[in-house]
């Protein structure tokens, strides 16, 4: 008897589509691990921010994951066109081709861009921003323009230039070292500088040539960010995981997927009433250990 009722409910739709589960959040954290500047790249558009006297009301930002240095440009709108041809003249033409790029970019345009420069397109999940490094530089960069602007909002891409200096000279609490170290081998002058620092007028020239000197800098800094990113990397993997459990799903499997509905006052819908999951759903491709591809059961389409 026990266990009839205990499978009557478990299998209960009604109950499965509303009732939130008591275990702890599914799938183990995936940390991207990059070897090298510019190797995993992250884009993702703030906004829509109040629009400037210029017609901007986004910001697009770009991050290398490794170096931490950010490209930020101020534009009109959030597509996915706008998107490819910031990377082609921001990234490419600045720092060259991308192995991987991370985005939730879905446009034919925009996957014939990254294929031309032999980039692959890393797609991230839906309503889970924290697959993509960006997601944190767009809160610092806010929160540095709210700190700029006071009561000037339609005046916030006039301070980008002077944030991203900011951003870029700053040490990075992951690897200990600003994004212009780590990607140039060098501090970047400030004003202040190119007033106190010596001059090198009568001085011998060192034995060594600068470029020797600036590979071996750079191939010291690369090595010395690698040991730290990876023992940062275990280290936040350790304290997430806690929270989570591992998940694993086979090809055919039926699952649901998690709703998040929002409130409308003006037709008398609430979210705090409405179902959590939708479905069923069957799982039609293995992506990788957190990601699946899945199609509806009645269908046959794509979820």
């Amino acid at each position: 008897m026990t266990s009839d009722v205990k499978k009557y409910v478990v299998s209960c739709c009604l109950c499965q589509a509303t009732k939130p589960t008591q275990r702890k959040t599914a799938g183990l954290m995936v940390p991207i691990q990059p070897q090298r500047p510019w190797e995993y790249t992250g884009v993702d558009y703030v906004g829509p921010l109040p629009c400037t006297q210029r017609g901007n009301a986004y910001i697009l930002v770009f991050v290398d994951c490794f170096s931490k240095w950010i490209e930020v440009s101020a534009v009109r709108e959030a597509t996915a066109q706008v998107a490819a041809d910031k990377f082609v003249t921001e990234i490419f033409a600045r720092h060259g081709s991308s192995s991987y790029l991370i985005s939730d970019f879905v446009s034919d345009l925009f996957e014939h861009v990254l294929s031309t420069l032999g980039t692959k397109h890393r797609l991230t999940t839906a309503y889970h921003p924290q697959t993509n490094a960006t997601e944190r530089v767009n809160r610092t960069v806010k929160t540095a323009i709210g700190a700029y602007v006071d009561n000037k909002h339609t005046s916030w891409d006039k301070y980008l230039p002077q944030i991203c200096f900011a951003l870029r000279t700053a040490p990075h609490e992951s690897t200990g070292l600003s994004p212009s170290m780590m990607l140039y081998g060098r501090e970047l002058d400030t004003p202040l500088d190119l007033i106190t620092q010596p001059s090198w007028e009568g001085v011998d020239e060192p034995e060594t040539s600068y470029s020797e000197n600036l590979r071996a800098s750079l191939q010291d800094v690369h090595e010395h960010a690698r040991t730290v990113l990876t023992e940062s990397h275990k280290r936040r993997k350790h304290y997430c995981d806690l929270r989570r459990r591992p998940v694993s799903y086979d090809v055919g499997d039926l699952v649901r997927v998690k709703l998040h509905p929002k409130s409308d006052a003006s037709s008398n819908f609430s979210a705090k009433l409405a179902p959590l999951y939708t479905g069923p759903y069957r799982v039609s491709k293995r992506m990788s250990d957190v990601n699946y591809c899945l199609t509806k059961v009645d269908t046959g389409e794509k979820a």
